[in-house]
């Protein structure tokens, strides 16, 4: 015979036990232009802002996303070359928010993401490890003496975060950070039921004593 079966909402008063950082909101330079990096490149401010106008869509609807470092080679160069053009959403550890130009510094803001690797990104941040960033994109190269110029256009795939940047300045800056707390809430198990609605013991009892529930509908 089957039985009906009916979901009650439990009402509780949350207890709040203890805060501790759920994310990390934080801006730093994420690339400087016209200026030569320790991997001998050379991004011209043209090239490297109109790239970075183009990931503003993404940006827009929290879309630009960042790994926590680059993807490692596996061998097989067909599958590498797809995995370096592309950021894998198991991978992702951050997003861009928005971003601007000081000078030839590009600075971003990034917010870290609620993924296993977002928390162990936060967890660096925590400990305020020296995380950088580094850029992935697509770009033909103009090759000089001692250095290649990157030429455009410029198709910029992420900023992942890694422990040795390209860019010396493109190092977190602790002074441009924030954490939004997360509540770890007091769990309790048993419930006390009158009528349709479930109530937590020592919420029902504040109820009942300020006369915001009647336990009996008569005294017997």
């Amino acid at each position: 015979m089957p039985y009906f079966l009916g979901e009650q909402a439990i009402f509780q008063e949350a207890k709040v036990v203890r805060q501790e950082p759920g994310k990390a909101i934080f801006r730093m330079v994420m690339q400087t232009a016209n200026e030569v990096n320790q991997n001998k490149r050379f991004y011209p401010m043209k090239v490297l802002g109109e790239a970075m106008d183009n990931t503003e869509e993404r940006m827009n609807r929290r879309a630009f996303l960042g790994e926590l470092d680059h993807p490692f080679p596996g061998g097989n160069e067909s599958f590498d070359q797809v995995r370096q053009t592309t950021v894998s959403l198991k991978e992702v550890s951050h997003l861009v928010r928005s971003y601007q130009f000081e000078g030839n510094k590009l600075i971003g803001e990034l917010e870290t993401t609620s993924t296993p690797n977002g928390s162990i990104l936060l967890g660096l941040l925590k400990d305020k490890s020296g995380i950088g960033l580094s850029m992935r994109g697509m770009a033909e190269l103009d090759r000089k003496p001692d250095f290649n110029e990157v030429k455009g256009p410029l198709m910029i795939i992420c900023f992942d975060g890694v422990s040795l940047p390209s860019h010396k300045a493109a190092v977190v800056d602790f002074n441009e950070m924030r954490f939004e707390s997360k509540m770890i809430m007091e769990q309790k198990s048993g419930v006390i039921c009158a009528g349709n609605k479930c109530f937590l013991p020592n919420y029902f009892d504040k109820l009942v004593e300020s006369n915001m529930i009647t336990f009996f509908d008569r005294w017997v």
